[in-house]
């Protein structure tokens, strides 16, 4: 269920798609994706859920490094947007909110999951069942990727709902996760050179 602050948000993708793709497309995240496809388990087949996939920049380049890509997002004008700019075959891009995940038939279908800057909008007494319902689309060994803003609350900021993260709120988290994982966690800075947020970066490894 969608409640009013979500609508607002998402209101607020769909009414600036072409400002907020044109913003995001062509950031570089090559370090980034380089940590993540280097602890993606060795199989034949490789899949990744680009969850939160905006302007579909991330979505793009694992497509074009030979992965079967799932692309998600909850605006359907951001979803439009990628579809158009980013062709390619590899790709399904998918309009989902994130609480419908679960619904979906994708158990152990993903060897990597992609949440780049997504989840922070999931509220933080949510996060842990929206983490659960991701792991339960992740196949034996395989990584799921999150970030967040560096920080310890919730706020509205321009009609966009965001949940802050550090390692003690995480930490309660983890303690509501039932599956067995293992992860990692660290501080970078803002990849746009205008911006001075630190991001709190997560990678987990589905052990069992």
């Amino acid at each position: 269920m969608i409640n009013q602050l979500s609508k607002r948000m998402l209101n607020y993708y769909d009414e600036n798609v072409v400002e907020f793709a044109c913003q995001t497309v062509s950031i570089d995240m090559h370090d980034l994706y380089e940590l993540f496809i280097n602890q993606l388990p060795q199989r034949d087949t490789q899949s990744i859920l680009d969850v939160g996939c905006g302007s579909g920049r991330d979505a793009s380049y694992f497509a074009k490094q030979g992965y079967e890509v799932t692309a998600i997002d909850a605006s359907a004008g951001l979803i439009q947007w990628a579809q158009k700019y980013h062709m390619s075959s590899r790709i399904s891009w998918v309009h989902l909110d994130f609480s419908s995940i679960e619904n979906q038939t994708w158990e152990n279908k993903f060897t990597g999951i992609w949440a780049c800057a997504s989840l922070l909008h999931v509220p933080f007494l949510e996060l842990s069942f929206i983490i659960k319902s991701l792991l339960y689309t992740l196949t034996d060994k395989g990584v799921m990727y999150l970030s967040f803003k560096c920080g310890e609350g919730e706020r509205v900021d321009n009609e966009r709902f965001f949940c802050d993260m550090n390692e003690s709120r995480w930490t309660t988290i983890v303690a509501k996760i039932p599956q067995v994982i293992e992860y990692k966690i660290w501080l970078s800075a803002d990849k746009r050179s205008s911006i001075e947020n630190n991001w709190f970066n997560i990678t987990i490894k589905k052990t069992d």
